[in-house]
């Protein structure tokens, strides 16, 4: 792994106490989170202002309970419900008077990351959202979101997993671009509210290019889009919370992270220049052969719980719905805290180890779904994730 220049500030996040969290036992991604949790809104939609000093929170000395979740805000504090800021909606960026969203649905394109794959990847750096899921042989695989930006060329593009349905749901109908795939996961895609341009069958614009089979599958976002069904609804919903204007995102100043994907070494270097985070793969700079250098200006780390596909037990899945421990990486900063999901169809939550809720900065973001051993702890969150915190 090609290793930030600040390595030997680097410690692992396993050692950071997450107080006020619970996340002992909750084994991010369970199958729903407790039905009894009152989840506060979002940043962008409420303001809390303190009644009085809020209750001190101690560490539990006796692991936490599977059930336990963040509380909601407490008595002590009053909400004052403000209005909701009309945004493009996958990239949290403010409308101007008189501008609606675009008006075409999200576009989810699942692209290789073998290693034949990566020199010719195409798309990565110009998508809204990038998910980053770990599948069978110890690599990962790309699902990336398009709405706000397209791209001419985007690939290489593989086939779906059974993770995929949930992961991409409440996008509200996205189109899914893939090559196809077992015909359990086949039959569950075509059930799902996913459209489904498979390749194999009747999605259109695919042409072989660059690289050796199968490596080598290619489309572009405008062939992709224009196969969007007469009665789609259109433009998506958001997706994570967003800043509201005049805030920042106020967390702890790093220089950049490492993390293991299974069989991938991932590390994400703060750029000020940019202002993004860039991203390095296997020891090297992670490259869109046809946008330049990959980078994000939101980098979100969930820890979720991987199980056996119950379509084929060789493939593992992410459990993207329930709870778990979560690092939000944004203006050189880090944010820790926990995600909630509650069903496929409901967006994702973020709050920090006080309960706040965590916002985004508008811009794009890759979403890493780390992989949380069953051996987690509540002072050992069971991830292979390590921070470089700035001096």
């Amino acid at each position: 792994m090609q290793r930030h220049p600040s390595t030997s500030r680097r410690r692992l996040v396993g050692a950071v106490t997450f107080a006020a969290l619970v996340l002992a036992a909750c084994g991010g991604g369970d199958d729903s989170a407790p039905s009894t949790t009152r989840l506060p809104l979002g940043p962008d939609s409420t303001e809390t202002e303190p009644t009085e000093p809020p209750a001190t929170t101690t560490a539990p000395t006796t692991a936490a309970p599977t059930t336990a979740a963040p509380a909601s805000s407490s008595s002590t504090s009053t909400t004052t419900t403000l209005p909701p800021i009309p945004r493009q909606p996958l990239v949290g960026i403010p409308l101007a008077d008189g501008e609606e969203p675009i008006d075409r649905p999200a576009l989810a394109v699942k692209i290789d990351n073998a290693s034949p794959a990566r020199r010719n990847h195409s798309g990565l750096a110009v998508a809204d959202i990038v998910y980053e899921e770990i599948v069978e042989g110890s690599i990962t695989r790309f699902a990336a979101v398009f709405h706000s930006r397209g791209s001419e060329v985007v690939g290489p593009i593989r086939s779906g997993r059974s993770q995929d349905v949930d992961m991409l749901t409440s996008l509200d109908q996205p189109l899914l671009a893939w090559s196809g795939g077992n015909p359990g996961v086949e039959a569950l895609i075509a059930n799902s509210t996913l459209v489904d341009l498979n390749w194999q069958a009747g999605g259109q614009g695919y042409y072989r290019g660059s690289g050796s089979i199968p490596h080598n599958l290619y489309n572009s976002t405008e062939r992709l889009w224009a196969q969007t069904p007469p009665d789609h609804p259109g433009a998506p919903p958001e997706q994570f919370p967003y800043l509201r204007p005049g805030n920042e995102f106020a967390g702890t100043p790093v220089d950049g992270f490492d993390l293991a994907m299974r069989g991938i070494d991932v590390d994400w270097d703060w750029d000020p220049e940019s202002g993004r985070f860039l991203r390095s793969q296997q020891g090297a700079p992670h490259v869109d052969v046809q946008h330049g250098r990959i980078g994000a200006h939101n980098v979100v780390v969930l820890g979720v719980q991987y199980k056996p596909s119950t379509i084929d037990a060789r493939s593992p899945e992410a459990q993207t719905i329930g709870f778990g421990p979560l690092w939000v990486f944004a203006d050189g900063e880090v944010i820790h805290g926990v995600w909630i999901r509650e069903s496929a169809d409901q967006p994702w939550q973020f709050f920090d180890e006080n309960d706040n809720p965590i916002g985004l900065r508008p811009g794009n973001t890759w979403v890493e779904l780390a992989e949380r051993q069953p051996t987690a702890t509540e002072t050992n969150p069971g991830i292979e994730l390590s921070i470089a915190f700035a001096e």
